[in-house]
């Protein structure tokens, strides 16, 4: 992987390596608030950052999906 470059990736990397499930929903919590910030303010001249932005959020997804099944299913 690339350098992390924005607080957004450092943020992600941290949700994905987190082990501990009491911490993981914050993490991803905090995540997506970093990312949601970084669209906020995002540039057409971040090249290929938005599509990187928008896979995040779908990992998280899957992230939150696969540790919280049945909280998460139906929304």
């Amino acid at each position: 992987m690339r350098n992390l470059t924005h607080a957004w990736q450092q943020a992600m990397q941290e949700a994905i390596g987190e082990s501990d499930p009491n911490e993981l929903q914050r993490k991803i919590q905090l995540a997506e608030v970093a990312i949601f910030e970084r669209i906020d303010t995002f540039s057409a001249a971040d090249s290929g950052e938005d599509v990187a932005l928008f896979q995040a959020l779908g990992k998280l997804q899957a992230l939150r999906g696969k540790y919280y099944p049945r909280k998460y299913r139906d929304e």
